[in-house]
């Protein structure tokens, strides 16, 4: 090999190894703490944040609904309850019918 063709080789070497230290440099900038690649997870944390909170605030009217619900539902069933005795005359009614 003559010296004109490993010049040649050498610099074309050097050429590749600076690519490839320039390529390690851009992965190494998006993996960084502030780089795109934690940007990107970063901003899809945000948005499953936020999605949780308004899945909560769902659930806690949810929540809120139900329980008014079940109150409605206990008065309506005492008020039955009072209805059902003044209609038949029957209060609490002795259980044990041992004299």
């Amino acid at each position: 090999m003559s010296e004109q063709e490993q010049n040649k080789r050498i610099n074309q070497l050097r050429r590749q190894l600076a690519n490839a230290a320039e390529r390690i440099k851009t992965l190494e900038l998006d993996m960084e703490p502030d780089g795109r690649i934690s940007e990107g997870f970063a901003a899809m944390e945000n948005h499953i944040d936020k999605q949780f909170e308004m899945v909560n605030m769902r659930f806690d009217r949810i929540d809120s609904r139900f329980d008014r619900l079940e109150q409605q539902f206990n008065r309506l069933q005492a008020k039955m309850e009072v209805i059902l005795e003044a209609i038949t005359g029957l209060g609490d009614l002795p259980e044990d019918e041992t004299n």
